[in-house]
């Protein structure tokens, strides 16, 4: 049975398990099995790690100098009859239990010791939990002795794990890239381009701050930090991080990047819109971030604001830019507010409002999705035709955890609206974007110049990289999954945006690490939905 353990504590628990409940000898292999977890409360599994010595240090030059926790799973094989005496030492915070009743425990107060009585070649299953607070360096070693022999540090063959440590995390193990079945997939024949690249720096999240295109010319929004390697959260210094544009004159193949005036992260308070938006302009552009909008009258290089959504008492808005031009005065607006009815670590629930007096007031619409306890964010919304809409939305479920840890549950559907908006109905799943370990990622939904629609998508599971796939029924039925890259080396990727050029080919923008180019950045593929492999 697994512990929980409460906020900045750590145990290590050695029940006595040979045979399956079915009689089967259990298997074993060398090591032990644990998982990494972003936050130092053990929620948050990220990695699935096997480790085989029992002498470990983190810090900023493994990627692991913020705060995190871990745990180890496994068996101790004795190494002698008699009495065993175990050292723990640690800088930061550790307990163990052996036997379920033998503790060690170290709070930054020095080494602690225990001594136990061992049948040599028995095993004693353990688990180790170590939580990594107030970031910076630390270290983990655990050692033995007998007899009065010198301290040895714990390690395999002494270590070992069972299908049973192996089966509480399965979901988090990670397949075998060169092993998964190339055949469900098809393959886009694009070309990739680079964006927005500087070791310094760590680049991300288009999806965040969005895309407006007039023709050729395509403006895409980022986000900028001082690069800081972090295996379990994204690398990314969180302070001083800057939102910029970068803008192409020729469809996506060259780039330059700008930071127009007003484009700012924090910009202040919002206020109300005096001047009525003209919405038919042909260079406009808006912005929504939170509880606030933006707009700009000359594609992108000045903008105005921020605004208040006046009108919206929905609580706290978690909104991004997502939105849909009815008329000169009018136009809906996808929000999104926090719902705590919602069950997922990240409760945001979506919904649509209406201006009809040019963003002056707004008027609440309707809810998108059917219920209030699933997360729904991050839409993604064409127009089919007058009164015709459909969005594509980010989705998060966290189920309730029980005897075994379970996975939060992260995809992609598709709503549609028959009456502009005022009601919406579920049309279709469209994908999964990772195995629960990432919070997934959210949808880009375009409209082809042949009237299917359209998803790109960034997929947090091996292998990761870019996704995409297609509709030729209005979204009720999605085609084979669609391969734009699979060469990312992090889940850390994805939050795409998409537009379609003149010629019909595809303009994927997302941000994105490689062997090649390690520190997060902006990338863009040029494809063509007519041409796959």
């Amino acid at each position: 049975m697994t512990m929980r353990i409460s906020f900045r504590s750590i145990f290590l628990i050695i029940p006595m398990l040979f045979f399956s409940s079915c009689g089967r000898q259990t298997e074993f292999k060398e090591g032990l099995a644990g998982v990494y977890f972003s936050n130092a409360d053990f929620t948050g599994p990220k990695l699935f790690n096997v480790v085989d010595k029992l002498d470990q240090k983190w810090g900023k030059g493994n990627g692991f100098s913020t705060e995190w926790s871990i745990e180890w799973n496994g068996y101790l094989l004795a190494p002698i009859s008699g009495n065993v005496t175990i050292y723990l030492e640690t800088d930061k915070q550790a307990k163990i239990i052996v036997n379920t009743a033998d503790t060690l425990e170290n709070k930054n107060d020095g080494r602690k010791t225990i001594s136990v009585n061992m049948i040599e070649g028995e095993k004693y299953p353990i688990e180790i939990y170590y939580v990594h607070v107030d970031g910076g360096e630390g270290f983990l070693k655990l050692m033995w002795n007998w007899n009065n022999q010198e301290q040895k540090i714990i390690s395999k063959p002494n270590l070992v794990y069972s299908q049973e440590n192996e089966a509480l995390w399965d979901w988090v193990i990670e397949p075998d890239k060169d092993k998964i079945d190339k055949s469900q997939f098809q393959y886009a024949n694009g070309k990739n381009f680079m964006i927005a690249y500087d070791p310094l720096y760590f680049y991300g999240w288009p999806a965040n701050q969005g895309i407006w295109n007039w023709g050729d010319e395509i403006l895409v929004g980022l986000m900028r930090g001082n690069y800081m390697y972090d295996v379990l959260h994204h690398s990314i210094d969180k302070n001083n991080q800057v939102a910029l544009l970068a803008r192409s004159l020729d469809g996506g193949e060259t780039w330059n990047i700008e930071d127009p005036e007003n484009f700012v992260t924090d910009p202040g308070t919002p206020v109300p819109v005096k001047v009525a938006i003209d919405y038919t302009y042909p260079d406009l552009a808006i912005r929504h971030i939170h509880d606030r909008f933006y707009y700009s009258y000359d594609r992108g290089k000045t903008w105005k604001g921020p605004f208040t959504f006046t009108g919206i008492d929905m609580g706290e808005l978690t909104s991004r830019t997502d939105y849909n031009i009815i008329d000169k005065n009018s136009y809906l607006a996808f929000v999104s507010r926090i719902d705590n009815k919602v069950k997922a670590n990240l409760p945001d629930r979506a919904f649509c409002v209406k201006t009809k007096d040019g963003g002056k007031t707004f008027q609440f619409v309707s809810w998108m999705t059917e219920t209030d306890t699933v997360r729904s964010v991050m839409s993604s919304t064409v127009r089919i035709d007058e009164n015709h809409l459909i969005s594509a939305l980010r989705r998060r479920y966290d189920p309730p955890q029980l005897n075994k840890p379970l996975p939060q549950q992260n995809w992609i559907d598709v709503y549609e609206s028959l009456d502009n908006g005022n009601t919406w109905q579920f049309l279709s799943k469209v994908a999964d974007t990772d195995n629960g370990t990432r919070n997934g990622n959210p949808p880009s939904l375009v409209l082809l110049k042949d009237g299917r629609l359209c998803v790109t998508y960034g997929y947090r599971k091996v292998a990761y990289g870019i996704r995409a796939k297609i509709s030729i029924d209005n979204g009720k039925t999605w085609g084979k999954e669609i391969i734009i890259r699979d060469d990312a080396i992090t889940k850390d990727v994805g939050y795409p945006r998409s537009v379609v050029r003149p010629d019909g080919k595809v303009v994927t923008t997302y941000y994105y690490t490689t062997k090649e180019n390690v520190e997060q950045h902006i990338a863009a593929t040029i494809w063509d939905p007519n041409i796959l492999k």
